[in-house]
């Protein structure tokens, strides 16, 4: 070697420690071996981190945003999102109880409705079989009820006295004419100039028409969910799950 040429040094790159440890490892030996593969048709295509997301993905997160800086904050915000969805759940505790009690006064209302109207047409109506007479009339003032089956009874009889008016008037008229003599041969009186009256025939009486009442809706609870909105509705088994269950409150936790 000449004395003006200076010395020549072979410069090895060093190993990184993930190279290093791929010696101690098999598995990842043979994978460094295949990456430095040379030759034939092979070649290697390195997949990189399959559990990692790439940087230039939605998924990606830097090792030091990974773990909360303000463990504080976090527990703070913790117990106001747990505060906020018991209010919220009492809420709508409270509007479904609201909308439970008025249905069951409203169907309340409706029934107290109805069985005054009830007692309205009993009043109204006819006796009970119990206590009612077989007769429409008074058996001490002998007038006729004030009803639509006193009206038709008197009605009634007077088609009878009409009838009996016309059938006397009829034998008087014929006794009469056959007879020679001027008395009656039967009472010796005289005999009649002027003919039986016959009483006049009112209008017959007009049955009542019936008033159907009618009857209250059948009440149903979920209602107050509104018609058929059956996929909202919230029990109480379902939101004590939610916070923990009877025994198992979770919320000053």
């Amino acid at each position: 070697m000449d004395q003006g040429e200076r010395p020549k040094f072979r410069n090895v790159e060093p190993r990184s420690r993930q190279e290093r440890l791929a010696n101690n490892d098999k598995e990842m030996l043979e994978k460094l071996r295949l990456e430095h593969r040379r030759g034939g048709a092979y070649r290697y295509d390195d997949p990189g981190n399959i559990i990692q997301p790439p940087e230039d993905s939605a998924a990606f997160i830097s090792e030091g945003e990974r773990f909360g800086t303000n463990a504080a904050q976090e527990e703070y915000e913790n117990r106001r999102r747990r505060i906020l969805e018991r209010e919220e759940y009492f809420e709508r505790k409270r509007e479904a109880n609201y909308q439970r009690e008025t249905a069951r006064w409203h169907k309340v209302d409706l029934e107290g409705q109805w069985e005054d109207e009830h007692l309205a047409e009993l009043k109204e109506g006819p006796v009970p079989t119990r206590n009612k007479s077989s007769v429409r009339y008074n058996f001490i003032t002998l007038q006729y009820e004030d009803s639509y089956e006193g009206e038709s009874l008197k009605h009634k009889d007077d088609i009878v006295k009409r009838n009996a008016a016309l059938r006397a008037g009829k034998i008087n008229h014929m006794r009469v004419a056959e007879s020679r003599t001027d008395y009656d041969v039967i009472t010796g009186l005289p005999k009649p100039k002027t003919r039986v009256p016959v009483p006049e025939l009112g209008p017959a009486p007009v049955a009542p028409t019936k008033v159907e009442r009618e009857k209250p809706e059948a009440y149903r609870v979920d209602m107050q969910y509104g018609v058929g909105d059956a996929a909202v509705r919230e029990t109480h088994e379902k939101e004590d799950w939610k916070f923990g269950g009877r025994g198992g409150n979770t919320w000053g936790r």
